[in-house]
C-alpha cells in the first residue's frame, strides 16, 4: 500500500475534473484552455491518437458560457460519405432514396450549445465547402429544402493529421482551416509528460476496480518505473486499456507489469519474421524487468498509433502495415491459441472477450478479418454479423463453435462467412481460412480504394462539369449538351475535356462505368439514377426537367433524355 495511497492523495483534486496531471505541457494547455473557454471563439485541438481531445472539448465547453446548453459531437472518421451530409446537416423527407422521415443534423442540435467534430482532417473535399459557409454566415439549408436555418453555436474541432500538409496536397482547403484555426491548442503526447503517469496510473487504477470489481492494494515502483519508461505511442488512451488488462490479470491485489509480457512475446515474434528498422536493429520496445531508459521517438506517431480498448498489446514496433485479424472468443485459452497463430504467421492480432467490446472500440484500424466465436455472451455471432456489414460491407468473417449443428453453419455460410470451424481445430485449418479471408479482404480494399477515387474526382468537379457530365451520359452530342445548358460548343468541349481529365477516364465508355458504380453503390447521398441513352434521335430543344435538375444544388448526376 505504500505508494498508492500518496498518489492518490495528489491527484485527488483533478480527479474530479478527469484531467489528470501535474506536468509544464499539460497545465500550459489547461492554461490556454481557460484563457479561451469564455469567448466564443472556435478552437482547433491539435494531438496524437489518445491525447484526450474529446475531454478538453468538454472541459472548453463546461468552462464556457453555453456550459447549460447542448454539448453535440461527432467523429467525422466514423460516419460514412454518403451519410455524412445527413449527420451534419440533417435532410428532408425523399432527400435521399433511404429518407422516409425529416431528421435534424448535428448543427440544429447544438444551437446554442457546442458542437464537437472530432478527426476533422477526415472530412471530405465535397463537404468541405459546406462548413465553411455554415461557419462563415451561421445558416445552412437542409438537404431536400429551400428553407435556410440560423443557428447560433460554437465549434471545436480536433485532428491528429497535419492539416497544413494536407492543405499543399490540395486535401484540405486552406480557408477552411483559417476559419477553423481561430484558437489552436496543442495537447502534448504522453512521452512529453512522464511525470504525470504514476498520477494517470492511480487514477485508472480507481476508475477500473469499480468497473471490474477488483481491488488494488499496492502498485510496486519497479512496475510504475516501467510505466514511466515506456514509449506509449497509444497515449494515454493505451495507458489506460493497460491498466485494465493488467487489473483483470491481478490475483493478490498487486498491479502486475504486462509490459514485460508484451515485450517478450513481441521479441519472439520480431525473431520468428526478423523484422528490422533498417539499420540492422530489432524493431522492439525492450522493456524488462531491468528497466531500461526511455527509447528515443522517431516518426511521427500519429497515423499508426492507435490503440483499440481490451486487446493484447503489441510493441511499438508493430507495423500498421500488417493485416489485422480481430478475434471476438470469451474463451481465454482459445483466443490465447488464436493469437499466438496469428502472430506466428505475421499478422497482427487484436482480441476481445465480448461482442460489445469490438462494437465500442475507437475505428482506428478496419479488420481485415474477424474471428467471431459463434455465440459469445452478449451477442449472436449472426447478429454481430449482421452490425459488422454496417460498419464495413466486405469485412471477411470466420466462425468459430464449441457444438456445431448443419442448420447454424449453412445459415452462417449463407450469410456470407468464410468458414465454419468446431473446436478443436488445427492451427493449419484455422490458417488457411485467415489466409482466404485476408485474400478476400484484399480484393475488397482494392474496390473500396478505387470508389474512394471516383467519389474524390467526382466531388472536385464543378456544378457546371457535374450538369455537362450529366448530359454526356444522358447520350447528347456537344451542340445538344450547349443548347441545354445555354452555352456555346466550343464552352461545352472544354467543360467536357475536364471532366474526362478530373475524372481519369479514358472514354465516355469509362465515365459510364464510374457513373454507374457511383450509382450502384449509392456513394453520394441523393445521387439519383442514370438514364440510359435514347435510342432515338435527341432534338436540340432544352428539356425543362433537365434544367431544374441541373440547376439544382448538390451533387446530382441525374440527367433527363432529350425529347426524341
Amino acid at each position: 500500500m505504500s505508494n498508492l495511497n500518496l498518489i492518490d492523495q495528489t491527484c485527488g483534486k483533478r480527479r474530479s475534473e478527469q484531467i489528470v496531471g501535474i506536468s509544464p505541457s499539460l497545465k500550459s494547455a489547461l492554461a490556454e484552455v481557460e484563457r479561451v473557454a469564455p469567448t466564443d471563439a472556435s478552437v482547433l485541438l491539435l494531438g496524437e491518437t489518445g491525447t484526450g481531445k474529446e475531454l478538453i472539448a468538454h472541459a472548453i465547453h463546461n468552462l464556457s458560457r453555453r456550459c447549460e446548453r447542448p454539448f453535440v459531437k461527432l467523429d467525422c472518421a466514423a460516419i460514412p460519405f454518403d451519410l455524412l451530409d445527413s449527420e451534419l446537416f440533417g435532410h428532408e423527407k425523399g432527400a435521399f432514396p433511404w429518407a422516409v422521415a425529416p431528421s435534424i443534423g448535428r448543427f440544429e442540435m447544438a444551437d446554442a450549445g457546442t458542437l464537437f467534430l472530432d478527426e476533422i482532417g477526415d472530412l471530405s473535399p465535397a463537404l468541405q465547402p459546406k462548413l465553411l459557409r455554415i461557419l462563415q454566415e451561421q445558416e445552412f439549408e437542409r438537404p431536400g429544402s429551400s428553407l435556410t436555418h440560423r443557428i447560433n453555436f460554437r465549434l471545436i474541432a480536433a485532428t491528429h493529421r497535419d492539416l497544413l500538409g494536407m492543405i499543399r496536397q490540395g486535401e484540405f482547403r486552406s480557408d477552411l482551416y483559417y476559419r477553423l484555426n481561430g484558437f489552436p491548442i496543442k495537447l502534448p503526447p504522453l512521452r512529453e509528460r512522464r511525470e504525470d503517469i504514476p498520477l494517470l496510473v492511480s487514477h485508472f487504477v480507481e476508475m477500473s476496480s469499480r468497473r471490474i470489481g477488483k481491488q488494488i492494494h499496492h502498485i510496486s515502483a519497479e512496475t510504475l518505473s516501467a510505466f514511466t519508461a515506456h514509449s506509449w505511442p497509444g497515449n494515454v488512451r493505451e495507458l489506460q486499456n493497460l491498466i485494465e488488462r493488467a487489473l483483470i490479470l491481478s490475483n493478490d491485489g498487486v498491479l502486475p507489469n504486462p509490459l514485460s509480457v508484451m515485450a517478450r512475446r513481441s521479441t519472439k515474434v520480431t525473431a520468428l519474421h526478423g523484422t528490422s528498422n533498417g539499420s540492422g536493429n530489432a524493431v522492439i520496445d525492450s522493456h524488462t524487468e531491468a528497466l531500461p531508459s526511455p527509447l528515443p521517438i522517431s516518426g511521427n506517431h500519429s497515423d499508426t498509433t492507435g490503440r483499440l480498448p481490451n486487446h493484447r498489446f503489441e510493441s511499438s514496433g508493430t507495423s500498421p502495415d500488417l493485416p489485422i485479424v480481430f478475434v471476438v472468443d470469451d474463451d481465454v485459452p482459445a483466443r490465447e491459441s488464436m493469437e499466438q497463430i496469428i502472430c506466428r504467421e505475421g499478422w497482427q492480432p487484436e482480441t476481445f472477450a465480448l461482442a460489445q467490446e469490438f462494437f465500442d472500440r475507437p475505428r482506428l484500424h478496419v479488420p481485415n478479418c474477424l474471428v467471431v466465436n459463434i455465440s459469445p455472451r452478449d451477442l449472436s455471432g449472426l447478429e454481430l454479423q449482421k452490425r459488422i456489414v454496417v460498419e464495413r460491407t466486405e469485412t471477411p468473417i470466420i466462425f468459430i463453435t464449441d457444438h456445431g449443428d448443419v442448420p447454424t453453419s449453412v445459415q452462417a455460410m449463407k450469410a456470407g462467412a468464410v468458414e465454419f470451424l468446431i473446436k478443436p481445430f488445427a492451427d493449419d485449418v484455422l490458417f488457411d481460412a485467415i489466409r482466404e479471408a485476408l485474400k478476400r479482404s484484399s480484393i475488397a480494399l482494392g474496390r473500396e480504394a478505387e470508389m474512394r477515387s471516383v467519389r474524390d474526382s467526382y466531388a472536385s468537379l464543378s456544378h457546371r462539369e457535374r450538369q455537362v457530365m450529366a448530359l454526356v451520359l444522358s447520350g447528347l452530342l456537344n451542340k445538344q449538351i450547349g443548347a441545354e445548358l445555354g452555352i456555346s460548343e466550343i464552352t461545352v468541349k472544354a467543360h467536357r475535356g475536364r471532366v474526362m481529365q478530373k475524372m481519369g477516364a479514358k472514354s465516355v465508355v469509362d465515365l459510364v462505368r464510374m457513373a454507374t458504380r457511383l450509382r450502384s453503390e449509392r456513394a453520394f447521398a441523393g445521387s439519383g439514377q442514370f438514364r440510359s441513352p435514347s435510342p432515338s434521335p435527341i432534338s436540340g430543344s432544352p428539356d425543362r426537367r433537365m434544367n431544374r435538375s441541373a440547376s439544382s444544388s448538390g451533387p446530382t448526376l441525374t440527367a433527363a433524355s432529350g425529347r426524341s
